[in-house]
């Protein structure tokens, strides 16, 4: 790929795709272009296609290898059979509320007696806590924490003290000290032979129910009762897939595309209730609408309150009641939509009086700023200025973003003797700090950046797919699309590029976006977010953008949706 040296309106250096050297894609069995654009993903011969497309559940690992996965399920047989109570103990975001849902879910099912425990955001922070577990402790034998629990030393410990047995679903990176536990199950684990390490928690508890069914099978536990079909939980693996952004690819791919298939059906009520209020039609599902749609209204109610609603939702199987439960997400959602807005703006602002943007990093703290919104603020500076970002508010809480190139984990280790706490990865990562060890941190966290990256400024790249001739747009490439989907985090839907293509006529549309008429076939498009850069186009313009299907009033289109814009001289 080549890098153009002129900026996009957004400020983006677009790196413009190389012709595809390899012809032997291009055969008879799809359009010229597919076979580009499988190039140009790295697809080098049939068989790694045919891989790639076949989605079938056949196709998963066995559930087995995961270490401790034997004696997760030897305990749980145990738990089912003696009657034993059992307390799922879930994280407050979607991954954690649609694991905790499979594992209850299910248990009940096989007939265990189990309950949930999902930890307030404001009150009780990220993770198991002491006093929870001294409150479980007096009702369960067996406590199973998912999407939490793999560096819970102290917490585990003192459940190990009161004789209850901790079951760990996890999928984050692995400390030196593991907690003790009767199982810990983490594919990131260095001893776990499983072979796809990108589950999300809820992928984990796919496959603990699944090797748990196979072993009260063999026990011949169902002889009594029915044999569960665990495919009716691959909607929540699917939805705690995509929002919980890892990469959707190999067995999360399969997983995604059964889950969305189930989806379609339109058969859990909390679901169905959800797409209503996020008008959304079952059959139009997709990734995009989980990411953008249905996982921030589950989100947004713990960032905001409490998230035990969303397992409320996901597991009633009353329609009446699950609307009144999604109406009730829908409006936290707007809640959080506003609450992030006007964060943003007072963000926004002093980046602006302070000139932060100066700097290689931005670090910015109000002690107003709600916690629940500093992940969300901090992505929307991060990607705006290009710099890596932390914002901290309320009781000396921050979150971290990252832009490309840049470990932010790193880069807070090396101002972690001013922090209380910090944790997270190479893209995100949260602290805890004393307002008053705010600046010395920004100086450390500075230092760092500037090591990693250079000084600023740093200029953020866009990289299209493919390029392609306006004149052959069509809504039948939307059509092959769809057949190499699902697409998502580390395999996104593609982009595309038209060069110097004629604008036939521009509009604004709902204040801040903008509406376009491209080229000689008239094709629409939308650009959100562009009104403000309706005077900067003229006659012509290079576009990239995604290719959708646009439905009104019965009748189907192509529908550009433009990713970035740059101007061209009339």
């Amino acid at each position: 790929m080549t890098t153009t040296e002129q900026l996009s309106l957004t400020g983006k250096e677009w790196v413009l795709p190389r012709p595809a050297l390899d012809q032997s894609l291009l055969t008879s069995k799809r359009p010229a272009w597919v076979g580009h654009l499988l190039h140009q993903r790295g697809f080098r011969s049939e068989e790694e296609i045919a891989s790639y497309l076949d989605t079938s559940l056949q196709n998963l690992e066995d559930p087995g290898s995961i270490a401790d996965m034997d004696k997760a399920v030897e305990r749980l047989g145990q738990a089912i059979s003696l009657q034993e109570p059992i307390v799922v103990y879930g994280d407050y975001d979607v991954d954690g509320v649609c694991s905790a849902t499979i594992l209850v879910e299910f248990l009940t099912s096989v007939g265990a007696e189990v309950d949930y425990y999902i930890p307030n955001r404001q009150s009780e922070g990220y993770g198991v806590n002491e006093e929870a577990i001294e409150s479980i402790a007096q009702r369960a034998a067996v406590l199973i924490t998912t999407d939490c629990g793999i560096t819970a030393v102290e917490p585990l410990r003192r459940a190990q003290e009161l004789g209850l047995d901790a079951i760990v679903v996890d999928h984050h990176q692995v400390p030196a000290q593991l907690p003790p536990a009767v199982a810990l199950l983490d594919p990131h684990r260095a001893d776990c032979q499983f072979p796809f390490k990108g589950l999300c928690a809820a992928g984990v508890a796919f496959m603990l129910i699944a090797a748990l069914r196979r072993h009260l099978r063999d026990t011949d536990a169902f002889s009594n009762i029915r044999e569960p079909d665990i495919r009716v939980h691959l909607d929540a693996v699917a939805l705690a897939t995509v929002a919980d952004m890892v990469p959707i690819q190999g067995t999360n791919r399969i997983l995604v595309a059964a889950g969305l298939r189930l989806m379609a059906q339109n058969q859990r009520p909390g679901l169905a209730a959800l797409m209503k209020v996020s008008q959304i039609e079952p059959s139009e599902i997709s990734t995009s609408a989980l990411g953008y749609r249905i996982g921030p209204r589950i989100n947004a109610r713990g960032r905001l309150d409490h998230a035990g609603l969303g397992v409320e939702l996901m597991l009633t199987q009353d329609p009446a009641k699950a609307m009144e439960l999604a109406e009730v997400l829908d409006q936290a959602n707007l809640s959080r939509r506003e609450l992030e807005g006007s964060t943003v703006e007072s963000a926004l602002k002093r980046v602006d009086n302070e000139k932060l943007d100066s700097q290689a990093s931005i670090v910015l703290y109000d002690p107003t700023w709600h916690p629940g919104v500093l992940g969300l603020v901090a992505s929307r500076i991060a990607l705006r200025f290009c710099r890596p970002t932390i914002v901290i508010g309320e009781g000396g809480k921050g979150s971290a973003r990252s832009i490309e190139g840049v470990n932010i984990y790193d880069a807070m280790a090396a101002g972690q003797e001013y922090t209380i706490r910090f944790g997270g990865h190479h893209a995100a990562a949260g602290l805890t700090i004393a307002p008053d060890q705010i600046p010395a941190f920004h100086q450390a966290f500075e230092q760092s950046i500037r090591s990693q990256k250079g000084a600023p400024p740093f200029i953020a790249t866009l990289k299209p797919d493919l390029e392609v001739n306006p004149e052959l747009l069509n809504l039948d490439m939307v059509d092959e699309l769809e057949t190499l989907s699902p697409f998502g985090q580390t395999n996104p839907e593609p982009l595309f590029l038209v060069q110097r293509v004629a604008i036939r006529s521009k509009r604004v549309v709902g204040k801040t976006h903008l509406k376009l008429t491209l080229g000689k076939q008239a094709h629409d498009a939308i650009a959100f977010g562009f009104a403000e850069h309706l005077n900067a186009i003229g006659n012509h313009v290079d576009a990239i953008f995604k290719i959708e299907r646009n439905s009104f009033r019965g009748k189907e289109s192509l529908q550009l949706k433009i990713e970035d814009l740059r101007p061209c001289k009339n």
